[in-house]
């Protein structure tokens, strides 16, 4: 060990020589990694660098008062910092209050503590997990933890990185009598957290609520929701009473097993309502709600049904089984299954630093509340994109007379289609998706496309949307039958066409929108906005036209993100991925459509097993699925991942029970036996 030199507790030391070795290389990664690096980046950036101690020699100091923080490098977006921990030395309890944390053992065994709050503001211990040297661990900004040498013997030397550097802490206090017991637990019933609480989220709810009941399993359901209502998400959140559904009402029921529940239950508070309506997408959040406090209230005493209005932030994995669900604000949770039901986060980007001057003009997220209540009916509007979530925008605005136009922007210029007027029944296609699936060398989409339009032809009278609609039932199995490649080629140059065509607008707001096309208040351009300049008051756009190399010079008071939103399987937008991600949890398909699972929606790790104990619902399971975002899917996700989960509670209840008769039940004689 270098020479001691005594510092005070939890202060940086003194200054020491510029970083060499792999330090530096470490630094100069790090600050590659920009203004906002993310925990997944930084976790990789860690264990991409091999770390010496001779790296680390000149910040390792010892202090007999407690672990010594040495500082290598601090900038505005991270600190990195080495830490020496003597035999016996720990931090106590704390959480990171908006930091995350990336750890890396050079020398020694850390041993990381994970602590739940007590409703009397202790903390008590749960559990603690070994890193050896060379390791890494990440931490999300969310739940308390400690780190101490164990050791009696050696020293413990640890590199960390936080992001944003650490501004400040806060420090609990261990249950007297428990330092790294576990503090004894009430025997209660298994606990279900389901994280994100719109449609899948709700109905995954109502679903083990309901068929746990009809088990006999004994069990809590939590769900944790980070927006203040349940049932909603971001599609049914809206107020907008233009904002309809784009399925008609018979169609929306939220049960398998009940295909005209909605029906019913929209004509239980507007008689008039018909099988073939287009219903304001504010209901469907009302009768999600109502759905799961119906399955609550009929689950029976030994359930149990919670919501916690809180983000999670990490999800770890509890050595003895189970997990640890942090959140941002409330105490751990504690589970002994998960469900993911993610929702849509909010829209990437698009113009990133190609925007020059101050963006107060520019409406990042269309869904943030109130974000159209700025625009003027005077002022025009660029939005980029032309989809749903356009015509969205585009009714928004147009709620009060507007004089100014609307100017849609996106790759291809393709909006969505109408509905048809009157309902229409999908063709049986079940024979051509046959013949397309024994082809050899797996589906091509080209092939999808010439056999539709050779049906098409030679039905003449055969409505379109009767072949987009056939195809939904084998829609899973045309999916897995393309390879990686033609995967890829689809969504390279056919995902834009097809998008139009499957998601369609309701009749009336199709015959409102393309009213004003034709009228020049919404314009839709075929191109891409390459830049943006901004003077403070209106904003020029750039827009390469497709196809073409010349330019088309836009002037606007607004521009409006309507690219739609990011992946959520995204590890800078969704801290929850990027705590499982890091830790190989999971494992994020090859196109980042989602993550990988089991056909029943179980989680697939790094490793390529079966996550037995965490299911997927939602738009993650777009990677396996394509379609996972429409009410008739996600139905069905919700009831198998439920299944999934009351099957593996039973089993585990029955093999407890099993244990105890084993242990507790007397042994009969040997004579007995004999006699016997």
């Amino acid at each position: 060990m270098p020479p001691s030199v005594t510092v005070e507790n939890e202060r940086l030391s003194s200054t020491a020589p510029a970083p060499a070795g792999g330090l530096l290389a470490l630094v100069s990664r790090l600050d590659a990694l920009g203004a906002h690096p993310t925990l997944l980046d930084m976790a990789r950036v860690m264990q991409g660098v091999d770390l010496t101690l001779a790296d680390v020699a000149p910040y390792v100091r010892s202090n007999s008062r407690s672990y010594n923080r040495a500082a290598v490098a601090v900038r505005e977006s991270y600190e990195l910092l080495v830490m020496t921990w003597l035999p016996g030395q720990a931090s106590p309890p704390h959480d990171h209050s908006g930091s995350v944390c990336v750890l890396k053992v050079v020398q020694g065994a850390a041993m990381e503590g994970c602590y739940r709050l007590g409703a009397d503001g202790y903390a008590d211990f749960d559990y603690e997990t070994k890193l050896e040297t060379s390791g890494v661990a990440a931490f999300q900004d969310a739940g308390v933890h400690s780190v101490r040498n164990a050791s009696v013997l050696d020293a413990l030397v640890t590199v960390h990185a936080y992001a944003p550097k650490l501004r400040d802490f806060r420090r609990f206090v261990v249950r007297p009598d428990t330092v790294f017991k576990p503090a004894s637990e009430p025997r209660e019933n298994p606990t279900v957290v389901i994280v994100g609480g719109g449609f899948s989220g709700a109905m995954t709810a109502a679903q083990l609520l309901r068929r746990a009941s009809r088990a006999g399993v004994a069990l809590n359901v939590t769900l944790v929701e980070r927006r203040g209502a349940v049932g909603e998400g971001v599609a049914y959140a809206t107020r907008e009473p233009t904002h309809l559904l784009n399925v008609p009402a018979q169609r929306m029921s939220a049960w398998p097993d009940r295909p005209g529940d909605f029906l019913h239950w929209a004509q239980g508070r507007d008689s008039r309502v018909g099988p073939y309506d287009f219903l304001p997408r504010e209901w469907y959040g009302d009768y999600i709600r109502d759905s799961l406090r119906m399955a609550a209230r009929e689950a029976g005493e030994r359930l149990k049904f919670s919501v916690v209005y809180d983000e999670a932030r990490r999800v770890a994995r509890r050595p003895g089984g189970g997990w640890m669900i942090h959140l941002e604000r409330d105490a751990s949770l504690c589970a002994a299954a998960v469900v993911l039901a993610l929702g849509h986060r909010p829209p990437a980007d698009p113009i990133g630093e190609n925007w020059q001057g101050p963006t107060t003009r520019l409406i990042a997220d269309p869904w943030r509340p109130f974000a159209m209540n700025v625009v003027q009916s005077d002022e025009p509007v660029i939005a980029i994109g032309s989809g749903l979530t356009a015509v969205d925008v585009v009714l928004s605005l147009s709620a009060q007379p507007r004089s100014a136009p609307i100017t849609l922007v996106s790759r291809y210029g393709l909006h969505p289609l109408a509905h048809a007027a009157q309902e229409i029944r999908p063709a049986d296609l079940t024979a051509l998706v046959e013949e397309l699936l024994a082809a050899p060398g797996g589906l091509r989409p080209l092939a999808l496309l010439v056999a539709l339009r050779r049906k098409a032809r030679a039905e003449p009278e055969c409505d379109w949307r009767r072949l987009v609609d056939g195809l939904r039932p084998h829609t899973a199995k045309l999916w897995q039958a393309m390879t990686s490649k033609e995967r890829r080629r689809f969504l390279r140059h056919l995902r834009p066409f097809w998008e139009v065509h499957r998601h369609r607008l309701a009749p009336s707001i199709a015959a409102r929108f393309f009213a004003m096309i034709e009228r020049g208040e919404v314009r839709v351009i075929a191109g891409q906005v390459v830049a943006v300049h901004a003077d403070g008051g209106d904003l020029r756009a750039s827009v390469r036209l497709h196809g073409s190399r010349r330019r088309l010079e836009l002037e606007a008071g607004w521009l409006i993100n309507c690219t739609g939103p990011t992946p959520s399987n995204n590890a800078e937008a969704n801290p929850v991925i990027a705590s499982l991600l890091v830790h190989d949890r999971l494992r994020v398909d090859e196109l980042a459509l989602g993550v990988e699972t089991a056909p029943d929606g179980a989680a697939i790790a790094g490793d390529g097993k079966r996550v037995q104990d965490m299911f997927v619902v939602g738009t993650l399971r777009k990677a396996s699925l394509w379609e996972s975002i429409a009410a008739p899917e996600l139905r069905e996700q919700a009831s198998a991942a439920a299944e999934g989960i009351v099957r593996l509670l039973a089993e585990a209840k029955e093999a407890r029970a099993v244990s105890s008769r084993q242990v507790f039940e007397p042994k009969q004689p040997a004579e007995a036996a004999l006699e016997g």
